[in-house]
């Protein structure tokens, strides 16, 4: 029997708090001084490659490995990729329903200075994330960044800075004669668990703090072999940036010690799976947090009307979030993942957590690592906006572990399953005018093509479980 899979928001989260802000906003350098800024830094650092890194629509990052003498004129004009590559997915194969052919001409990825970071496992290399342009130098509507950057604004417009903090969790596996297994067998959340990979966890702990990234604690989970990294509060973009690091970081290191570090959802049928749970926050400008307040479960009205378009728009952000079709065996009654639209306090069964330590904010908890963040911010902020704009309002929290519930009680209550498979979120997602309008026409089509493609190419394969049932008997 499979056990169920644990929450990346167990007993050994920490608690949350809120960064705060000030009315004051620092003067921003030109992008001028930024670049030149930036140029000799580099030079101080010793850098002798610069890697400029962009991520796709399904969150893999593509880069070129630029020489420093060319540093600068990169800093300006970027580094040129193929705009077919949008559709290419995670097979790299050309979707068949593809808009960007060969003939297509290219985007740049142009470097934003304020991601640099020197690489501590490539001495001599520093990378950059970067920010999407057409080819005489305007944004592109291809670019997640930029996209996930417009949607904070009309945050900012409303005098609110949002914080954003993920939880991922991952599986260290060793490859044996059996495949790939756990690289530890020790007990969950347990201190053999952590101290059997050590060296590994510290070294990563080192390398994330060295490359600007803060974190609140790495600890074992659930499963053997299994971790989570809890990152810091961030703006949604630094946040994005940061949980891309994180993974990158972790895939890296871990397979230079000679394991694997994945961050799919579920590798194993008879073990937890791994999520990505999303914490959201928001701040008015004279800092106090705008969530807390005397509401249900403490949220303020605007705490309120922000889960309840999170809950309004959760079918299209199942799209979002979790997007694959290894995204549905995780999503299961009963696992300790969402099942059900609903919200409540500290519950770990539902979509939508409020947790009742630490400033209030709330806790998306269907997403896991086969999504892109940025992607992912889009939409939950998106829902969530909507959510204000609208006034919504919420009904009752769900005090109880409704996993458990039978589906004729769960219709009683009026409480509405998730997509259950990867088709059906996906059609949600193209269903809501508000997530694929924040998304913007390049993005929100090129997405679905991607994903869709995947769900095909995996229609045909035939499986170990399908000629074990039907060989013989058929």
């Amino acid at each position: 029997m499979s056990r169920p899979e644990r929450s990346a928001s167990t007993c050994l989260t920490p608690t949350r708090r809120l960064p705060t802000i000030h009315p004051t906003v620092a003067s921003i350098p030109s992008p001028a001084d930024a670049r030149a800024a930036l140029v000799v830094r580099a030079k101080e650092d010793g850098i002798s490659e610069m890697w400029v890194i962009y991520h796709d629509l399904s969150g893999r990052a593509h880069v070129r490995s630029v020489p420093h003498q060319r540093l600068d004129r990169v800093l300006k004009g970027g580094v040129s990729f193929a705009r077919a590559n949008i559709d290419f997915n995670v097979l790299d194969h050309q979707v068949p329903d593809f808009v960007f052919g060969a003939e297509t001409g290219d985007f740049l990825a142009v470097p934003d200075p304020a991601t640099y970071a020197r690489v501590p496992h490539h001495p001599g290399a520093a990378r950059t994330y970067s920010f999407l342009h057409d080819a005489d130098g305007q944004p592109w509507a291809g670019c997640a960044r930029a996209a996930l950057v417009a949607m904070d604004a009309r945050y900012l417009s409303r005098g609110l800075a949002m914080r954003v903090a993920f939880e991922p969790e991952c599986y260290l596996l060793a490859m044996t004669d059996e495949g790939a297994q756990p690289a530890a067998r020790a007990k969950m959340f347990s201190l053999n668990a952590l101290e059997s990979q050590r060296v590994l966890m510290s070294l990563v702990m080192t390398s994330l703090a060295e490359m600007g990234v803060e974190l609140e604690q790495v600890a074992p989970e659930f499963g053997p072999g299994q971790y989570e990294i809890n990152i810091a509060h961030q703006p949604p973009l630094r946040a994005a940036d940061d949980l891309m690091t994180v993974k990158e970081e972790m895939r890296a290191l871990a397979r230079a010690a000679g394991f694997i570090a994945t961050f799919m959802p579920k590798p194993f049928a008879g073990m937890p799976g791994s999520g990505l749970h999303v914490h959201l926050g928001a701040l008015s400008v004279d800092g106090s947090n705008a969530m807390d307040g005397d509401g249900p479960v403490g949220l303020s009205p605007l705490g309120t009307s922000f889960v309840a378009g999170l809950l309004k728009h959760a079918r299209g952000l199942s799209g979002l979030a979790a997007p694959t079709v290894n995204s549905y065996k995780r999503l299961l009654p009963g696992s300790w993942a969402p099942s059900h639209i609903c919200y409540g306090g500290s519950n770990r069964a539902v979509l939508v957590r409020v947790p009742d330590s630490g400033g209030k904010h709330v806790e998306f908890r269907a997403g896991d690592g086969t999504g892109n963040p940025y992607l992912t911010l889009i939409g939950l902020l998106a829902a969530g906006l909507d959510g204000v704009e609208q006034g919504l309002l919420l009904g009752e929290p769900t005090p109880d572990d409704i996993g458990h519930l039978s589906a004729a009680d769960a219709s009683v209550r009026g409480l509405e399953l998730l997509p259950r498979s990867a088709p059906e979120a996906l059609d949600a997602l193209e269903a809501d005018a508000v997530l694929m309008d924040a998304l913007g026409p390049v993005i929100g089509p090129g997405f679905l093509r991607l994903r869709r493609s995947e769900v095909d190419a995996y229609s045909l394969e035939v499986g170990d479980w399908e000629r074990a049932t039907y060989l013989e008997w058929s």
